[in-house]
């Protein structure tokens, strides 16, 4: 859908979570509707797709939602609106659309917001859940090497501290530079997926104390295993399990999902015979919290204040 829309049109510029998306930054939750941005004021609002792009049900669903820029408080709204503009016009990013190409094989590509200008436009909007899942993805991505973000975690796309300290003026009330500053302080690149990011927002909301990522053990066979999360002093692990950990484990060992699921019930006897205590998790703990409390405190993790 955002391609046909991208390709009908192609001066469209996609931004906020549509942006994200096609840059590869993982949502907890599909867009509600595909997001553009409204180069004049006329164009602000929301509207069908054409009709000869989707039903009328999938319209519905799905509308077009042509954006104004962020507008902080206090300026002259105008003046800032043509500034944005013009910052849009002159960093304009052109990605591919995963799965979509032309008859001639060649990847459809469509015009997107320069990816600080997305984040800075869109996470302060979203919970703190939503906000840290993204931000993990994009600071991990960006501890590649070579300062680029990485075909593994984030696609098409660069964005540096620089242009994230830049794209702060954008920031519209007190509330969206606060909500800002929280995820950016938060956001870990050692998180490895939205599992993991949201477990770690609901274990700072529950109260418990921070533990560390990607800690790396010696077991006693003498291999090693990386922990999801550790807290050291209480002598717990925590494991995020996800269907799609054990899916992608089974698809780059080759192995069954079944002796993946073997293997990591192994893997956690080894790290019990260490001394150390596991708490694991999945999905539905997430969506219930109080069920992921149960199991910090059951394994003995402490708590950094009292609820």
């Amino acid at each position: 859908m955002t391609a046909a829309v991208g390709l009908q049109r192609p001066e469209r510029i996609f931004c906020r979570e549509t942006a994200l998306v096609l840059y590869g930054v993982p949502l907890i939750a599909v867009p509600r509707a595909v997001h553009i941005r409204a180069m004049g004021t006329s164009e602000v609002g929301t509207r069908p797709l054409c009709g000869n792009l989707q039903t009328q049900a999938i319209q519905r669903r799905m509308p077009l939602r042509a954006l104004a820029p962020p507008v902080p408080r206090g300026d002259a709204a105008e003046e800032v609106r043509q500034s944005y503009w013009r910052a849009v016009r002159g960093n304009t990013h052109t990605v591919e659309v995963p799965g979509i190409t032309y008859d001639n094989g060649a990847p459809a590509r469509v015009k997107v917001e320069p990816l600080a200008m997305v984040l800075i436009d869109t996470v302060p909007r979203m919970g703190k859940q939503e906000a840290v899942v993204a931000l993990d993805a994009v600071f991990a991505a960006g501890a590649d090497s070579r300062g680029w973000l990485t075909v593994e975690r984030v696609s098409a796309g660069q964005v540096t501290a620089d242009e994230l300290m830049s794209a702060q003026q954008w920031l519209w009330s007190q509330r969206a530079r606060s909500a800002w500053t929280w995820a950016a302080e938060f956001a870990n690149p050692l998180s490895e997926s939205p599992g993991e990011s949201r477990s770690r927002v609901l274990i700072d909301e529950l109260g418990f104390a921070t533990p560390e990522l990607q800690n790396v053990v010696r077991l006693a066979d003498g291999s090693t295993a990386r922990l999801d999360f550790e807290w050291p002093a209480d002598g717990v692990v925590g494991e995020f399990d996800g269907r799609i950990k054990f899916t992608e484990a089974a698809r780059l060992s080759g192995a069954r999902a079944g002796e993946v699921y073997w293997n990591q019930v192994r893997r956690e006897e080894a790290l019990r015979d260490t001394g150390r205590r596991v708490a694991r998790w999945g999905w539905d703990d997430l969506a219930d919290p109080r069920r992921l409390e149960v199991k910090l405190l059951r394994e003995g993790v402490s708590r950094k204040r009292p609820r």
